[in-house]
């Protein structure tokens, strides 16, 4: 009989990735829901029933773990942003060390403790609002879980830097006093759309682009809250944005105040780098944790001054050029142009002299090139490795390679095939924490060559 529809009583059994709890229901069928404890009871309503799982939401906790804290946001639970801030960040990184070593535990190599955030609050270094009509006002927030049309309200938000927070008040408050409303993804009407923050949190600099939808409006429009804004802010950007899609595309940005860029500053092996910032590249969301992490890459990697290093999804360079000065040379693919073109001028910044950039796919320039290199760094996207991609690293011979990933799931699955092929081992497995208060981890990952 289906029990989908019905309320069920379940216990929590513990947390998996991505974040979910794993519940049994009295026929043993596993249940997956979300905000229960390891131990917890509930009721729960089942919206999918399938014959080997079911889904249910979560509707009262009739037994609570002692590990259970009260959120300090009033959006948890509701608002996408976070997962983890029912219990504190010990019992979070205890969980997600259980399901990291459930994924990869089967590679033969002990996974590493957890290295782990040195903020656990207001760390993130970049956040994408979105604009929202409530009533005759504008809001601005992020998206509820599992919702692309809901939103909550932000401020607050105790993971964003606490500047965002200010920059987002302010901002919403000059959307209103302007009377003009935010874009409704149904009508594409509407004129304010992204609120987009981005923090060199160890430079203090700061970067605030405002996305409307496509106008014929001046920039002048905008005097009044550069005005406001440029008290604490180093570069201020309006982005117009026509197309259909939620996704903050660029039709035509125009700076409106300040620098053309921030800059970040990261420790890696004893010494200061610098990086650029625009408003689109990429850059890791914490920035200290992204010194935990590369220096992990560096300590895992000991690259040697002979080496050639190929770093394969570079994005803005920031991995190849803090480990330039430590080897011979340095190749680096990215498929975006713009970021390798912010990766020339970081590895200029940087008197970096060592380091090539280009503009290719992973998987056309491994087909394209027959160089040699003596180790590889690979950073890719969630979606992990392409077949392509696994089939030239396992036939490359490179001494190391570290494969740095946002993603245990699909690491899991990559470094299989990867040792299915006989030729490389898994040495080492370092998960970092770079999210607190959420069920993502990081993880930096040495295979030799056999």
């Amino acid at each position: 009989m289906s029990l989908k529809n019905k309320t069920i009583s379940v216990t929590a059994e513990k947390i998996v990735f991505p974040g979910r709890s794993l519940c049994r229901c009295e026929d043993g069928i596993a249940l997956f829901t979300e905000g229960l404890l390891p131990g917890e009871a509930a009721d729960v309503l089942v919206i999918k029933d399938k014959k080997s799982f079911r889904e249910g939401v979560l509707a009262k906790i009739t037994q609570k773990s002692p590990e259970r804290i009260e959120p300090v946001c009033h959006s948890f639970g509701r608002c996408g942003g976070c997962t983890f801030q029912n219990t504190d960040y010990e019992n979070q990184i205890k969980y997600k060390k259980i399901y990291f070593d459930e994924l990869l535990g089967s590679l033969g190599a002990e996974t590493g403790a957890i290295l782990k955030s040195p903020a656990v609050w207001n760390y993130r270094n970049k956040m994408e609002l979105s604009f929202f009509n409530e009533g005759d006002n504008v809001s601005l927030g992020l998206h509820c879980r599992g919702s692309f049309d809901r939103y909550v309200s932000v401020p607050p938000c105790f993971i964003a830097d606490k500047d965002f927070l200010k920059a987002a008040e302010a901002v919403k408050n000059f959307a209103n006093k302007n009377k003009l409303p935010a874009y409704d993804k149904m009508t594409h009407e509407g004129f304010f759309r992204h609120l987009v923050l981005r923090k060199a949190q160890n430079n203090g600099e700061f970067l605030i682009n405002i996305v409307t939808n496509r106008s014929d409006l001046g920039a002048g429009l905008f005097e009044p809250i550069v005005k406001e804004l440029k008290e604490y802010a180093h570069s201020i950007y309006w982005t117009h944005n026509g197309r259909l899609s939620d996704a903050v595309v660029v039709d035509k940005f125009e700076l409106l105040y300040g620098k053309e860029h921030i800059t970040e500053k990261l420790n890696v092996g004893g010494k200061d780098y610098f990086f650029n910032i625009s408003p689109f590249s990429f850059f890791q969301t914490n920035s200290k944790g992204a010194e935990i992490l590369y220096n992990e890459v560096l300590r895992l990697l000991k690259p040697s001054k002979s080496d050639t290093l190929l770093d394969l999804y570079c994005g803005t360079g920031t991995i190849g050029i803090s480990l330039a000065d430590k080897v011979k040379k340095v190749i680096a693919i990215e498929q975006v142009a713009q970021a390798i073109d912010d990766a020339n001028e970081n590895a200029k910044q940087n008197n970096v002299n060592n380091a090539e950039f280009f503009a290719l796919t992973a998987e056309k320039w491994a087909k394209e090139n027959n160089e040699k290199f003596d180790a590889v760094v690979v950073d890719p996207p969630r979606s992990g490795l392409t077949n392509d991609v696994i089939k030239f690293l396992t036939n490359s011979g490179a001494k190391k390679i570290v494969y740095v990933s946002c993603n245990p799931s699909t690491l899991a699955r990559d470094l299989g095939l990867i040792k299915e092929s006989g030729k490389y081992a898994v040495r080492a497995i370092t998960p970092v924490d770079m999210f607190p208060q959420t069920y993502h981890i990081e993880a930096a990952v040495l295979l030799e060559r056999q």
